[in-house]
C-alpha cells in the first residue's frame, strides 16, 4: 500500500523535522520526500503542513495525523505479520542492531545460524548504542535491538515495545599484565582510566563503583569502542572495565580480573509489540537467545 509508505515518510518528517533530514535517512531526493507529503495530504482531504517562513510546520489536521498515524502502522504491521504467519513460511527481512560488544560475539554466529536453519530470513546488521537502538526501532528503522541494562539504571517503560532477556554478562576489570597482580580495586586509584564517555549506562555503573571503592578514577581517555578500550589496556596506558561478552582475541596482553559482587550487566532483546508476531522477527530472537544461552 503506497498510503502506508507516505504515512511512515509524514511520521518520519514528524520525528527529523525537515525534508532534508527524511531525504538523507530514506536516501530518497527532497522532492520525492515532498511529492510523498503533498499525496498523502490529497488522500487525506486536507493540507497536513505550510510554511512558516523559511520551515514547514503542521496543520491542525497535520497533528490529528501525527497522534493517531503509528497506531495505523502497528496495525498494518501486525496484520501482515498474523496474515505471513498463516504460510507457515520464515523469511523476510530483518534489520538488527546492537552495541558493540554484542556485535562482534554475536552477529558472526546469528548470520551463521540463520543460513542453515533460516534460510528465507535476510538479515542486516547496524552498530547503535541502546539509546539509538530504541529510538531507530519505534521509528521502524531497526526491526530488533540487542541492548544492555545496568542496575544503576533502572528500565525505562515502554508499553510500545516488547522485551526478551538474553543473559547476564558478567563485568570485569581489565589491566595491563605489566602491572602485577591486582585483587582490590582500591589499588587502581592512582592510575589512568579509559572509560565510555559520559551519558551511557556504563560510565554511570562504572564511576559508581570507583566511588564505592573509596577514589575517583582518573579518567584519561574515553570511548565506548571496546577494541580500543582493550588496546589501550594491552598497552600499559589504563586500566578499564570490559564485559565478558568481548571475544577473547581482543584480549591479548591483558589481565582480566572477577570484580566482588558479581558485577554484570544484563543483555535484551526489543521488538515492536506489533511485530511480535512476525517470523522472521521471532527467528532472529530465538537464535540471539540461543547463542546467548551457550555464552553464560
Amino acid at each position: 500500500m503506497s498510503e502506508i509508505r507516505r504515512l511512515q515518510t509524514f511520521l518520519g518528517f514528524v520525528r527529523l523535522g525537515t525534508i532534508a533530514a527524511v531525504a538523507e535517512v530514506t536516501q530518497y531526493s527532497t522532492s520525492a520526500v515532498s511529492q510523498q507529503l503533498e499525496k498523502l495530504a490529497s488522500e487525506v482531504g486536507v493540507q497536513l503542513v505550510q510554511q512558516h517562513g523559511r520551515t514547514l510546520r503542521l496543520t491542525a489536521a497535520g497533528e490529528v495525523v501525527a497522534e493517531r498515524g503509528p497506531a495505523l502502522l502497528d496495525a498494518w504491521e501486525q496484520l501482515r505479520s498474523e496474515a505471513a504467519a498463516t504460510t507457515g513460511v520464515v523469511s523476510g527481512a530483518v534489520t538488527a542492531a546492537a552495541f558493540q560488544s554484542a556485535c562482534l560475539a554475536l552477529f558472526p554466529p546469528l548470520l551463521q545460524a540463520l543460513r542453515h536453519s533460516a534460510p528465507g530470513v535476510r538479515l542486516r546488521c547496524v552498530q547503535a548504542e541502546p539509546e539509538r537502538a530504541l529510538a531507530a526501532l519505534r521509528a521502524r528503522d531497526i526491526d530488533v535491538a540487542i541492548i544492555e541494562r545496568f542496575a544503576t539504571r533502572p528500565a525505562e517503560p515502554h508499553a510500545d515495545l516488547t522485551e526478551r532477556q538474553l543473559c547476564t554478562d558478567d563485568m570485569l576489570l581489565a589491566v595491563p599484565q605489566s602491572w602485577g597482580p591486582v585483587t582490590d580495586l582500591a589499588q587502581l586509584a592512582n592510575r589512568p582510566w579509559v572509560f565510555e564517555e559520559r551519558g551511557g549506562p556504563e560510565r554511570a555503573w562504572a564511576e559508581s563503583l570507583c566511588h564505592a571503592a573509596g577514589f575517583t578514577p582518573h579518567i584519561a581517555h574515553e570511548t565506548s569502542d571496546v577494541v580500543l578500550r582493550c588496546s589501550l589496556v594491552a598497552a600499559g596506558e589504563a586500566a578499564a572495565f570490559v564485559p565478558a561478552l568481548t571475544p577473547a582475541a581482543l584480549r591479548h596482553g591483558i589481565e582480566c580480573v572477577q570484580l566482588p559482587g558479581l558485577q554484570s550487566r544484563t543483555l535484551i532483546a526489543v521488538t515492536r509489540g506489533s511485530s511480535h508476531a512476525d517470523a522472521a522477527v521471532q527467528a532472529v530472537v530465538e537464535h540471539v537467545a540461543s547463542i546467548t544461552a551457550g555464552s553464560e
